[in-house]
């Protein structure tokens, strides 16, 4: 059933940029202005199916799922999904502020909760240094959940083994 519709969407695309082109061809003659026109035309039509059908962003996090994301001094993703993205953009606007000050704060070596309302959905947050055996912090993680905060295991580092 997929086959026939993904056939049956791409002959309905091909004869729509067709009857664009033929559209404005005709209405504006065979000139290179026309066809500059129906290109944008189609160009134009592509870009508003593509977003009106196309998939709804993602939420924030699904109820009841956890994240984790580990970044970098330039609070950009190292690891997960989307690396090389902004940490930033992965939250809505209201929460950016607070999401970099806890973010560089771990990046200077502190450990931090908080928690926040957005949309209704009470969420949680734990943002960590990541330490090399030296002390030297290179990248924080960050872990989201819809929640209670659970309290630190420990108030110090963990050591290193191996």
């Amino acid at each position: 059933m997929a086959r026939v519709t993904r056939l049956a969407s791409s002959l309905l695309l091909a004869a729509g940029i067709v009857l664009v082109f033929v559209g404005l061809t005709a209405a504006l003659g065979f000139t290179v202005g026309a066809m500059v026109a129906s290109v944008a035309a189609i160009a134009t039509l592509l870009y508003a199916g593509t977003v009106w059908f196309g998939p709804a962003p993602p939420a924030l996090m699904p109820s009841g799922a956890e994240t984790v994301i580990v970044f970098d001094r330039s609070l950009h993703i190292v690891a997960g999904a989307t690396p090389g993205t902004s940490l930033l953009s992965q939250f809505p606007a209201a929460l950016r502020e607070t999401v970099e000050a806890h973010c560089r704060a771990a990046l200077a070596g502190e450990h931090s909760h908080f928690s926040c309302e957005i949309g209704g959905r009470h969420l949680t947050f734990d943002v960590a240094p990541i330490q090399t055996i030296a002390g030297a912090v290179l990248y924080g993680v960050l872990i989201t959940g819809a929640g209670t905060a659970v309290p630190a295991a420990a108030q110090r580092p963990l050591t290193t083994v191996a």
